[in-house]
């Protein structure tokens, strides 16, 4: 299920310290991957106020703008995967944001961007970037939130299944993450409100065998990583979230449930809060 190592890992930035943030983290991915980096820049040439008219931005300025982030994003990228050695190629682009990057995730392995930038003016209007790309995701996104204290490389990676196409994907790569970075894996599954005539204990026995049915031959093909099991009848957004914090990464699956752009509530609340880097998949 690993993408080709010549496609890159693709991050978006835009000069602000989230965005910085996520590519340092995507320097750190590209080179467990094994893949390049390229870093974009792009923002749109102006806003459509409707009857107010055009806003537009002095191209020039916009162009500096851009070449100034994409250098010192590079430089850092460079720095970061030190000792390795990190290809980078980088770009400014336009139209905005979210159009520039869709078009590089439909051939990137993995893309990232931070979950809060420069231009408030241009969030209001347009919405935040981070949550456009969720909505339908070309290629596996990470979502990088501001930079806090760093999550220790020895925490495990966490994903959220739910039995769905989607998840079992989501737990492939999460434990292909888990084996890259040396560590285990934790597989949270909620089964929520019991089924009519069933206690919650009978939710919980029936919810770990299905776990388990998920989980059958992932020990033996990924014998380095550690596999820890959690059953739970609390909300599943707000238990990953607690989770969270006793972990470097998580990662869900986009579904058909809950829109058909397959971005669920889940997604959606855990999107908005997460303290560490989610990988949330594209629908296949």
């Amino acid at each position: 299920m690993s993408a080709s190592n010549s496609d890159p890992v693709v991050v978006g930035v835009d000069g602000s310290d989230c965005a910085l943030g996520a590519v340092r983290w995507a320097a750190r991915t590209a080179v467990l991957r094994g893949a390049p980096l390229q870093v974009v820049s792009a923002m749109s040439s102006g806003w459509d106020l409707g009857r107010a008219g055009i806003v537009s931005i002095d191209q020039q300025s916009f162009r500096d703008a851009g070449d100034a982030a994409v250098a010192r994003a590079a430089s850092i990228a460079v720095a970061e995967a030190a000792p390795h050695h990190l290809d980078v190629e980088t770009s400014v682009v336009s139209p905005g944001p979210v159009a520039a990057l869709r078009r590089r995730a439909r051939h990137a392995q993995l893309l990232a961007v931070g979950t809060r930038g420069l231009g408030t003016f241009e969030r209001t209007l347009l919405g935040s970037v981070s949550t456009a790309l969720a909505r339908r995701p070309l290629c596996p996104l990470a979502v990088v939130p501001q930079p806090g204290r760093p999550a220790s490389d020895r925490l495990p990676v966490l994903v959220g299944l739910d039995g769905s196409p989607g998840s079992e994907r989501a737990l492939d790569v999460a434990i292909e993450e888990a084996a890259r970075r040396g560590v285990g894996l934790v597989a949270l599954r909620a089964w929520g409100e019991p089924a009519p005539g069933l206690r919650e204990s009978q939710m919980t026995e029936h919810t770990h065998r299905l776990l388990g049915d998920t989980l059958v031959g992932y020990g033996e093909k990924y014998p380095g990583v550690p596999i820890t099991r959690i059953v739970t009848g609390d909300d599943p957004a707000q238990r990953l979230l607690r989770e969270s914090a006793r972990a470097q990464l998580l990662v869900l699956g986009s579904h058909r449930r809950g829109g058909r752009d397959g971005f669920g509530s889940v997604s959606r609340t855990v999107l908005h809060a997460t303290e560490i880097p989610l990988i949330i998949l594209d629908r296949r």
